[in-house]
């Protein structure tokens, strides 16, 4: 039988839990906001900031119950003008209450989903099933050429590179919080579960990203462009990088 070791310790973060899911879809829009892949495939965001919080609480949902993810949010002190400090569109009736200036609150999250064959499968999900009952999602913030062309990249990326280690999904932190150390941290936690494991870890990246991946030991695989098509050739880049884990690592 294998006995896996306990995972790094989580410190001031957590795992991501149900009650999460409203207050991770305004953290997401807020901190994806700045992101060429927001940019480019959310374009009419402004006009229906709604569907756009609606899109990422769905997404986190998916993930939370997914038993090969792992989704860890980071917590600190609540700042009612956090809005103001994003260039998102934060409705004030989004469907989350905000707590009292000052208590605790998530402000960011990172999600890696574990190697196949991995011994941690399914030992990450929360054991609370108080999901909210969300509505459809409309699709109205989007641009569907680009949505389309996108996932059709990013499968094959996935297909290519995807299939001998971890993977780094994604990582955000709202942009009130930023510059505290809340995205080291949790990009940090990742690294030691895959060093504690052995196991290499990939990443699909933009190019601010990269960047950030690079300067964390990722190593750049491939790049690809992606543009939008007749409907509109302005694209971005996306990158593969791997972080390889060296024996004694």
């Amino acid at each position: 039988m294998v006995v896996l070791k306990r995972p790094p310790a989580f410190g001031a973060l957590r795992l991501a839990t149900p009650e999460d899911v409203l207050r991770l879809g305004v953290v997401c829009t807020a901190a994806f906001r700045y992101s060429e892949q927001f940019i480019w495939e959310r374009p009419y965001h402004a006009h229906y900031p709604q569907d756009t919080i609606l899109f990422f609480r769905r997404e986190v949902t998916t993930l939370i119950k997914d038993p090969r993810m792992v989704v860890v949010v980071a917590v600190d002190s609540y700042e009612p003008d956090e809005s103001s400090k994003t260039d998102a569109s934060i409705p004030v009736d989004n469907g989350w209450t905000p707590p009292e200036k000052g208590q605790e609150v998530v402000v960011g999250i990172a999600v890696w989903q574990l190697e196949p064959g991995c011994k941690r499968i399914g030992h990450f999900q929360p054991s609370s099933k108080d999901y909210p009952d969300l509505p459809e999602y409309l699709h109205r913030d989007e641009n569907p050429t680009r949505v389309k062309i996108l996932h059709g990249v990013y499968e094959e990326l996935e297909h290519e590179y995807f299939h001998h280690a971890s993977a780094m999904e994604r990582t955000a932190v709202h942009p009130a919080y930023w510059r505290r150390g809340h995205g080291s941290t949790l990009a940090k936690w990742g690294l030691d579960l895959t060093k504690m494991d052995h196991v290499n870890q990939v990443v699909l990246a933009t190019s601010m990203g990269a960047d950030l991946f690079k300067y964390m030991g990722f190593k750049p695989l491939t790049e690809r462009e992606i543009n939008g098509g007749e409907e509109d050739p302005t694209g971005y880049t996306i990158a593969v990088l791997e972080y390889f884990v060296e024996d004694g690592d």
